[in-house]
């Protein structure tokens, strides 16, 4: 028995359908009948017609194997190994396996979803955003809100969730009303939450309400005006109707009897007049911040101000929308893990140097490690998760100094700083794990990286400046 399969490998998008042909030869020299199954994981959406091949001795037949993935998260990307049973009716120690492999194209399609529609509290309450992937690959999502004024704050925890196919990601959305009410009935407060897949310009908005009810409801107020009418008419007939009161007390004839007559006390003498104190002579400041006091002057000339010792520090702002937003260590915490994200404002010291990187540029690769100024010791890393999965999300992660000076480092802490194809001075930051740019995702929960491109947005270019 002879067998082939033409082509041994093809492709196929969910949702569509290929095929491939089995031919099959009798090289024995009786009539033999040939049942053919399809074996491996692409068995379950593929099929063989005909599935039974009578052949005399010398003949050849053929028969059209298809495959029809569905599209489903079930139709995982990539390539898939399949195998035709050949197994022959009178001699069935002959049997064989024709082996090929079919890859399944990649699809991405996303359902979100807010949990509950409207919520309600007198201070705060909390709500859930749903994300399921339907597609057939791994997919990242960020959340962002508009900005609702001081009636209202939306805060999602986490900022990104990362969706394994046919798997679902929540993050809590924690809403805080910007007052309290305390008179005035139930008030509604419509927020939006835009929910945006890494790789696709137009964000997802999925739109709520917050019901804040009043702290003192309407019927209580209701009562105590009632209350507070009828202590006033109480009060209005009180005060009109006065009552009469007598006394049968009268006044002893006779002479006056005087009160005995003491010795007055003396008034207290004022406190003695307090001296004025002298003001103290206020020191005067030079630019060099030496003490000067009034009248005198400092004997020589001042000497040159002292150079800042250290790394020299750089702020890191892409060109996203003309204006751009700073690469931060989210609020200057020093955890390990703590997201890396993005600010449209310069925040100065508020976090302690969160804006600002030291670059560690190690010449033997040409690769650099980005350590954040306000977590001394802490580069950033591309998140790897528990099971071994690289991830694009970025973060903090502490390095051991002896590491950090050397540049002995893991592929996803070291990066690759090239001129970006838009000239002015911008920069690609490229990962030396995966090939992917830092890309800025326009909000403050976490940044992460994008497959590069010669003509990509502006989210991932930087200009890199020392501070």
């Amino acid at each position: 028995m002879w067998t082939s399969l033409e082509p041994a490998a093809t492709s196929v998008d969910p949702g569509a359908s290929a095929g491939v042909r089995l031919r099959v030869r009798n090289t024995g020299d009786t009539v033999e009948e040939y049942r053919l199954s399809l074996v491996g994981d692409a068995a379950g959406w593929g099929r063989i017609e005909p599935d039974v091949l009578r052949l005399y001795p010398g003949a050849e037949g053929t028969a059209q194997v298809d495959f029809a993935p569905p599209r489903t998260s079930d139709s995982k990307a990539g390539p898939v190994p399949f195998g035709v049973r050949v197994l022959p009716r009178e001699n069935p120690q002959a049997a064989d396996v024709a082996e090929g492999q079919i890859t399944v194209g990649a699809f991405a399609e996303m359902n979100t979803e807010l949990i509950p529609l409207v919520v309600r509290g007198r201070w705060r309450a909390t709500a859930q955003v749903a994300v399921d992937n339907l597609g057939n690959q791994p997919l990242t999502t960020s959340f962002s809100t508009r900005d609702n004024g001081d009636t209202l704050s939306v805060d999602p925890d986490p900022g990104a969730v990362q969706v394994a196919p046919g798997r679902a990601g929540f993050a809590l959305l924690r809403i805080k009303a910007g007052s309290i009410s305390w008179i005035g009935g139930t008030r509604k407060h419509p927020f939006t939450l835009s929910v945006l897949r890494a790789g696709v310009a137009q964000p997802t908005e999925l739109r709520g309400t917050y019901v804040q009810p009043s702290i003192l409801p309407r019927w209580l107020m209701a009562i105590l005006g009632l209350l507070l009418a009828l202590l006033m008419m109480f009060l209005v007939l009180w005060f009109q109707h006065k009552p009469g009161v007598s006394t049968q007390a009268r006044e002893k004839s006779g002479e006056l009897t005087k009160l005995p007559q003491g010795e007055m006390s003396k008034a207290p003498s004022p406190p003695p007049t307090q001296q004025p104190t002298s003001t103290p002579t206020p020191e005067k400041h030079d630019d060099d911040g030496d003490k000067k006091k009034d009248g005198g002057g400092s004997g020589g000339g001042g000497g040159e101000k002292k150079k800042p010792s250290g790394p020299k520090l750089y702020t890191i702002k892409s060109k996203a929308g003309g204006t751009g937003w700073y690469l931060q260590n989210n609020e200057g915490k020093q955890e390990d893990g703590n997201p890396v994200g993005q600010n449209p404002k310069w925040t100065g010291d508020r976090f302690g140097k969160n804006q600002l990187w030291i670059l560690h540029h190690y010449k033997d690769d040409n690769t650099y490690a980005l350590e954040s100024a306000s977590a001394p010791g802490a580069i950033l890393d591309k998140l790897v998760n528990p099971d071994g999965f690289h991830t694009n999300l970025l973060q903090i992660m502490h390095a051991k100094p002896e590491d950090l000076k050397t540049g002995n480092l893991r592929v996803n802490q070291k990066w690759r700083i090239v001129d970006a194809p838009g000239g002015e001075g911008r920069k690609r930051i490229i990962s030396l794990d995966d090939g992917t740019c830092v890309f800025d995702m326009s909000n403050d929960k976490g940044a992460t990286t994008q497959g590069c491109a010669d003509h990509a947005p502006e989210n991932m270019d930087w200009m890199i400046a020392e501070k």
